[in-house]
């Protein structure tokens, strides 16, 4: 969709041309929005059924035997992951 071109090119106030980072890579454009003006990106936000289902798979069986079985894991990294 977005491959490589020596199209890709800016001319510069002294007038230099340059061509883009990696023989024209072109970046693919991305729009964002803040979170509190599109809930399809955070579906955690102000959604009652989310918090819903997120509490039954905390309280759930399933979920308390792979947390307890991954302790040992985080015990290991935690130093690592925060300081």
């Amino acid at each position: 969709l977005f491959p490589p071109t020596p199209k890709n090119k800016i001319t510069l106030a002294n007038e230099t041309t340059i061509v883009a980072l990696l023989g024209g890579y072109q970046y693919v454009p991305i729009e964002t929005v803040e979170p509190g003006n599109d809930c399809t990106l955070e579906p955690w936000t102000h959604c009652p059924a989310f918090k819903d289902h997120i509490s039954k798979v905390y309280a759930s069986s399933e979920f308390k035997e792979e947390a307890k079985s991954a302790q040992p894991f985080f015990g290991a990294i935690r130093d690592y992951v925060f300081g």
